[in-house]
């Protein structure tokens, strides 16, 4: 049959599949495209809040919380550099949770574990520089 694998070739996926290297969390671990309000609510965001292309929550592999920005370099250094200020602006604003105490608005839908991050301003940031654009991320770096 055209298509069709054989045995070998179905055991030999299989191996290389139990051979990979360990990833990071799940599937269910990583969500695309969230929004990170600095006004509004999380249902209903306002202007002027960051963007995540990804956030990764994933404890068992130590990591609680990680936002990814992803640049392509088509984007100019001062957007890039907009953009972190968005993040930041976002880990400093602050709300009043369920029960009434004021914290940081992301402690509000992410839990981590006190003394490691939960006393630092917002999470950690990671900048993955892809270089699909014209722009030299080696320049925007600096």
């Amino acid at each position: 049959m055209a298509g069709s694998r054989s045995k070998a070739d179905v055991l030999t996926a299989a191996q290389a599949a139990v051979d990979a290297p360990a990833g990071l969390g799940t599937i269910a671990s990583y969500t695309t495209e969230v929004a990170l309000p600095t006004t509004g609510t999380w249902s209903n965001p306002g202007k002027g809040g960051a963007q995540a292309d990804i956030v990764i929550t994933a404890p068992e592999d130590g990591v609680p919380l990680l936002f990814v920005e992803i640049d392509n370099c088509f984007e100019s250094a001062q957007v890039l550099a907009a953009k972190i200020d968005k993040y930041m602006r976002f880990g400093q604003w602050k709300v009043k949770d369920v029960d009434g105490t004021e914290r940081p608005m992301w402690r509000t839908r992410w839990w981590v574990p006190d003394g490691r991050h939960g006393d630092q301003l917002h999470p950690p940031l990671l900048l993955v520089f892809n270089r699909i654009g014209p722009r030299n991320p080696n320049t925007v770096i600096a």
